[in-house]
């Protein structure tokens, strides 16, 4: 690092330089120490030029940084990220050192997921694209919390936004399956034109472009199938089966009550909008007779089968091979977000939560060992998206 990697990078003896000068760097072996130039630009800014061009980052060469990040994003909390660490590999780093680092290497995570170029699918593959959008809680600090109301009383967190793009490919079988790592996963505080707006992105970033079918699989949410209607008009829409499930169960319940008569029949129904569409549950449940006031609740409780009937004919969804379900987001709100930012005494705010939710994204969709084989200024903090 002293010599022949400054050497190859051109910045051995860079314009403007002062001074030589030595600093300890965390690499994948431990601590390190490496003399390099501070120089100073025409503008008159003082800057280390090996720094950049060796991609130190928070006094972490690439390498250290890596593993870092890696860690602190598949463990528990920074303090079980630096145990492990110290434990596996020998490399002693605080928690608040690999906090620090996830801090400034987060941001631009987002970035560079954002500007990378799209993926290249090979022509004549039966491809689709397929597209999921949910939202779970993530508890926050006190002071983050101004303004938010909670559903009952004081709000104790905010609602991020997830969503996830990937490929569907058609086999032997003539389903479509997931293309393996084609996942690109999308987290956003923000609001809802921002986020469609990124989804769009992660849809172009899988390569298929518009030319390929679009399908979204989501809950019954307004604001998910408004986002569609604003921006992906050309999409073929389903309303996952086992939130719709559950709306049947419920209404089941509701006419027959608690037991073995709503369990039957929430069985017998349950498969007849599985093999024939909604259509059938619908006609069920208004030609069932009941009281004025029993008729009264079914009618709002079904408003729901109505409002989406047009994304719940599954059977034609089955018939083309199509997916059925948004276990994809569902998993990643579990398993991306809630395991990480929802333990016992965590508390956030809304760009440390994204930092390292950002690192678990780009671990989940392959695309971690691409961000850091990437030659980029990752002391330049950008705002997470």
């Amino acid at each position: 690092m002293s010599g022949p990697l400054q050497i190859a990078a051109g910045v051995d003896a860079p314009d403007g330089r002062r001074e030589l000068r030595t600093a300890s760097v965390l690499s994948s072996i431990g601590e390190v120490s490496y003399t390099r130039w501070y120089a100073s630009d025409a503008e008159g800014n003082r800057h280390f030029p090996a720094d950049a061009a060796l991609g130190i980052v928070r006094g972490c060469t690439p390498g250290a940084a890596k593993m870092l990040c890696h860690e602190a994003a598949k463990s528990q909390s920074y303090s079980d990220a630096s145990e492990s660490l110290a434990l596996l590999s020998g490399v002693a780093a605080s928690p608040n050192t690999i906090q620090r680092l996830v801090g400034a290497v987060g941001p631009d995570m987002a970035a560079w997921a954002e500007e990378r170029s799209p993926a290249i699918v090979q022509p004549g593959r039966d491809i689709v694209v397929c597209l999921e959008m949910d939202m779970t809680g993530v508890r926050l600090l006190k002071k983050y919390l101004a303004g938010v109301k909670g559903k009952d009383g004081p709000a104790k967190g905010r609602q991020i936004k997830c969503g996830v793009a990937f490929l569907l490919e058609r086999g032997e079988d003539g389903l479509y399956h997931k293309v393996p790592d084609s996942s690109v996963h999308i987290l956003s505080f923000g609001d809802v034109a921002d986020f469609s707006a990124a989804l769009d992105k992660a849809r172009e970033k899988l390569g298929a472009g518009h030319v390929s079918k679009l399908i979204v699989v989501s809950d019954g949410a307004e604001w998910i199938w408004n986002i569609v209607a604003d921006r992906f008009r050309d999409a073929f829409e389903i309303v996952d089966f086992w939130h719709a499930a559950e709306h049947l169960s419920e209404l089941c319940e509701f006419v027959h009550g608690e037991g073995d008569a709503a369990t039957e029949s929430f069985n017998i129904l349950r498969q007849k909008l599985k093999r024939y569409g909604v259509n059938c549950v619908i006609r069920h449940f208004e030609n069932l007779k009941a009281t004025e006031i029993k008729r009264k609740g079914i009618k709002e409780r079904l408003r729901y089968f109505v409002n989406h009937r047009d994304r719940m004919q599954y059977h034609l969804y089955r018939r083309e091979g199509w997916p059925i379900g948004s276990g994809e987001v569902e998993g990643a709100c579990r398993s991306l977000i809630k395991q990480r930012t929802d333990l016992s005494g965590q508390r956030w705010s809304p760009d440390g939560a994204l930092n390292v939710l950002w690192v678990r994204a780009l671990i989940k969709d392959g695309l971690h060992d691409q961000y850091w084989n990437t030659q980029r200024n990752r002391s330049q903090s950008k705002p997470a998206a």
